[in-house]
């Protein structure tokens, strides 16, 4: 069998952090932290080399009900399926009710909108084309989702999709977007190990089967210098991002906006704007409401729930309780003041989560970074303890053996002595 490697570009850990130097990216920083993709973007589990390798060497692809496809694979000696639907719930992405595709008009018309002027009929798009942030904003789908290992200059009309409904405020399925790419990758002449983090944390579902695995590869991930890379080479028109993508602070909020949980939500009408615009989609193609949002709807949505998950999660209360709640500062009087306690407890409550979070992400980090280098020097510590009682021991023999020699020394006159009498 072909030896496959990873792709060092390929499934990398996205950078949400806002540059200090370079304050024209934080509105498209705000947007994907805010996004229901944000977990499949950020999450870094520890990703075992012989886990990974097993899967893509044993992985086959098969017809089930209704026409559905499934991956099967076996890993230590354990049958596991994967169908797009685990895809979805494992990286909460909550896309059931998703698009794959759009009308060519509203495709090209929203490319347009972007600043992107095509010089040909191809359905390839260069990357260069278009401004720093819409830029930085391709950049990171590109590298952290899709099932691309080369040509990062340039993108297919998937990936365009994609790029157009997150912008527009549509739910595009990803889901269907990384579960056809590992498809692909089964049978391609060019199979490489895709996915590694997704990957893993599928199997880290199943971990209960699984041997003791040491090897350790440790995702590529994005950092703050691209940030000015993004700005290298363009000289065209600075083209702003959707208004549909900008997070506009509340009425008495002194802070930015809050980082949302790393949770599945439930996909309902967000309400960034304080105003409908004409550019508004239907509730059907929507995304997730940010758990920090304290607009006051005056009616409920209607868009879809999502399946619940299996999987263990933090709930979002905003996405399951009623608009017109009291508790959520609807229209019944005198709620206002117990909106206004439920809000900022629910912000406090948001801010420890994703403390927590960042501090698991940053332990983790460091786990990965110091944990060879710690096994090494148990190892060479035990190697200099093994060394230690081999020497005590050598002397304590020799010490032996000379007393040995010192009481046959000491007995030989005596014993000439004895026979010449």
């Amino acid at each position: 069998m072909a030896c496959m490697g990873f792709c060092d570009k390929h499934n990398m850990v996205a950078f949400l952090q806002k540059p200090t130097r370079s304050e024209e990216f934080h509105q498209i920083v705000d947007f994907l932290v805010d996004s229901h993709i944000r977990y499949a973007l950020v999450t870094n589990p520890t990703i075992y080399v012989s886990l990974i390798e097993q899967f893509w060497q044993t992985a086959t692809v098969e017809t089930i009900n209704d026409g559905e496809q499934q991956i099967t694979v076996i890993v230590d000696e354990h049958n596991f399926a994967i169908t797009e639907a685990s895809v979805r719930r494992h990286l909460q992405l909550a896309d059931v009710d998703g698009i794959s595709s759009m009308p060519n008009t509203k495709f090209f018309e929203n490319l347009s909108r972007m600043g992107y002027v095509s010089d040909n009929e191809k359905l390839t798009f260069k990357k260069a084309k278009f401004s720093p942030q819409w830029r930085f904003f391709i950049h990171t789908i590109l590298h952290c989702l899709s099932p691309k290992k080369t040509s990062w200059e340039q993108f297919s009309s998937n990936i365009a999709t994609a790029i157009i409904c997150l912008a527009t405020n549509m739910t595009f399925k990803f889901s269907k977007l990384i579960f056809d790419g590992m498809v692909k990758n089964v049978d391609s002449k060019t199979k490489f190990l895709m996915y590694p983090r997704f990957i893993q944390i599928f199997l880290n579902k199943q971990k209960r089967f699984f041997n003791e695995h040491h090897a350790e590869y440790v995702a590529p991930t994005l950092t703050n210098k691209l940030f000015s890379n993004m700005k290298i080479g363009f000289t065209g028109v600075h083209v702003p991002l959707f208004d549909t993508m900008i997070l506009h602070d509340q009425p008495g909020q002194g802070e930015g906006p809050t980082l949302s949980v790393e949770s599945q939500h439930t996909p309902i009408v967000s309400p960034h704007t304080s105003q409908p615009t004409t550019s508004q989609p239907t509730a059907s193609h929507s995304i997730s409401t940010p758990p920090h949002s304290t607009q006051q709807p005056t009616s409920k949505p209607t868009s879809p729930t999502s399946p619940p998950s299996t999987e263990p999660q933090i709930q979002d209360t905003t996405s399951t309780m009623p608009h017109d709640s009291p508790l959520l500062g609807g229209n019944t009087p005198g709620s206002v003041e117990g909106s206004m306690k439920l809000n900022e407890l629910m912000d406090l409550c948001t801010k420890l989560v994703e403390r927590v979070t960042s501090l698991e992400t940053e332990l983790t980090k460091t786990k990965q970074v110091y944990g060879k280098a710690i096994t090494k020097l148990v190892k060479k510590v035990k190697s200099l303890e093994d060394k230690l009682k081999s020497t005590k021991a050598r002397r304590k023999s020799k010490i032996v053996l000379s007393d040995e020699e010192e009481n046959l020394v000491s007995d030989a006159p005596s014993k000439q002595g004895r026979m010449e009498e």
